[in-house]
């Protein structure tokens, strides 16, 4: 995992991810895919549903200690601490989120979370010290995710969960323009690859954890998948003109390009999305 390249794409995107992609629903600042069903139609309704969603396939308990590892902006950080009673601490590598989450939560009045600059592959908490270790879209990032598996394990008391939303390769290997397609799309997002499921499952049993399960729910979040490639079509030339005119960075024009191209892998069968979750025995 290259951090300091993980920090600048989250400093040089911060716009596209604050204002574009949650253009509409302002006061929802999540970086996270929409989960939608009965109780979600909507895109703002799909954003809270969501964590709603993951928590309660998880059968997280009301007044844990959670750790959000790769808290993004922190949303659901601070949805678990006011809908759930959680004490909640959302680490990030990106300083400028940490900045923009706690400005946030300062105006809400929820004085149950908080924010850390933090690598989760070295979580600043003690062992056997919290309840859940909750990564939403975020173990994408690591290179080596058993290592990802192994601190969560640390982390976690007995009994405590790990819950998870997460891209799943579809198998290993893909066909050859397939892989092809994945390095393409998730490079953009410096992601350097995805794991299958039997690889998940792996990690979570050779790091201590029992009852892995998992359920793919790519149908709930298709929506959401469908209108990011719509606001990258949309936008795209004008991207491409503030490339060129040295406005915006590469790595920007490259962000939104391949942000719409997500769309392209999931009717490829190059990845599925999932919820996943194991306890600590």
């Amino acid at each position: 995992m290259d951090i300091e390249k993980i920090k600048e794409y989250y400093k040089q995107t911060q716009f596209e991810y604050r204002v574009m992609w949650n253009w509409n629903v302002k006061n929802i600042p999540a970086l996270h895919f929409g989960f939608y069903d009965e109780k979600a139609t909507n895109y703002k309704q799909a954003l809270t549903r969501a964590n709603e969603a993951l928590a309660e396939w998880a059968e997280i308990k009301h007044g844990s200690r959670i750790i959000d590892a790769g808290c993004g902006l922190g949303q659901s950080a601070a949805w678990l601490a006011q809908y759930y009673d959680a004490t909640v601490t959302g680490i990030t590598l990106a300083p400028n989120q940490v900045e923009g989450a706690t400005k946030r939560i300062q105006k809400t009045g929820i004085s149950n979370v908080d924010f850390k600059e933090a690598n989760y592959l070295q979580m600043p908490f003690e062992d056997n010290s919290v309840d859940v270790v909750w990564a939403f879209e975020s173990v994408c990032y690591a290179t080596d995710k058993h290592a990802f598996y192994q601190e969560a394990f640390r982390v976690l008391k007995p009994g405590g969960k790990l819950v998870m939303a997460e891209y799943i390769r579809t198998t290993r290997p893909l066909s050859a323009p397939n892989e092809q397609l994945l390095k393409e799309v998730f490079s953009g997002w410096m992601v350097v690859d995805l794991d299958t499921i039997e690889e998940h499952e792996q990690h979570s049993v050779t790091s201590g954890f029992t009852g892995f399960r998992f359920r793919d729910v790519t149908n709930n979040v298709l929506p959401s998948y469908k209108n990011l490639n719509q606001l990258g079509k949309r936008f795209t030339w004008l991207a491409w003109l503030l490339r060129n005119t040295g406005i915006i960075s590469g790595l920007r024009y490259q962000n939104m390009r391949d942000s719409m191209k997500q769309l392209d892998c999931i009717e490829n069968d190059v990845f599925f999305y999932a919820h996943l979750t194991a306890t600590k025995a």
